[in-house]
């Protein structure tokens, strides 16, 4: 497989509760591979590196971290919905999640906040023109804010060709700290279990952004 999926197996492998401060080390430690382990190829057209990744975790258990606003859940669109395999994509209208999901235990993916995507010669970037509405090459370095515009770049394959969308490692040099923050746009639940939103913003530090350039 790949470092990726390995330290996200490796996540899946921890058995016990699992506490707050153990799950922010967890993901800090995770947010360092997504960052700077390599990139998404698709269709070896163009490379996509994530920028900014949110973390999600949801318990499936009365005791545990419960994280409502989770899509892919139990009770959240169906009563039992069923696990994805390790590292499956997930698009939902947020954007896409990558997941680590374990089965009766508990759900959790990272979604792609912000990204840069490079053509398949590394030479360009492809930046979000709001005004044209689609992805144009620039020499002009800009990354992607939009998390729902990945809908353009990750649709659109065929089944049964697991080769066209995949993680390769490659990794880069980190000089800077990893910034960490709240998610964008999360707030906190009156409930566990239904995402009741309410006008005060969740405080959990589960979004890690790379501050400088691939």
């Amino acid at each position: 497989m790949n470092k990726l999926f390995d330290e996200l197996k490796k996540f899946n492998d921890i058995v016990g509760v699992i506490d707050e401060s153990t799950l922010q080390e967890k993901f800090r430690e995770l947010a360092k591979t997504f960052l700077y382990g390599g990139y998404i190829q698709v269709n070896k057209d163009y490379k996509v590196y994530i920028r900014t990744v949110e973390f999600y975790f949801h318990s499936e258990k009365e005791s545990g971290i419960h994280d409502p606003i989770v899509y892919h859940r139990n009770g959240r669109n169906m009563k039992n919905v069923p696990y994805f395999p390790l590292m499956s994509l997930h698009a939902h209208k947020s954007g896409f999640d990558i997941t680590f999901e374990k089965e009766g235990e508990y759900r959790a993916s990272a979604l792609i906040r912000s990204y840069e995507v490079k053509n398949k010669k590394g030479s360009l970037y492809l930046k979000w023109d709001s005004k044209e509405g689609m992805f144009v090459e620039s020499s002009e370095y800009k990354y992607n804010k939009q998390s729902t515009c990945l809908y353009e770049l990750l649709n659109g394959f065929s089944l049964g060709n697991g080769n066209n969308i995949k993680w390769i490692d490659s990794p880069t040099a980190r000089t800077k700290e990893i910034t960490e923050k709240t998610r964008q746009n999360v707030f906190q639940s009156e409930s566990d279990w239904e995402y009741i939103k309410t006008d005060k913003k969740c405080e959990r530090k589960w979004s890690f952004t790379r501050e400088e350039t691939i």
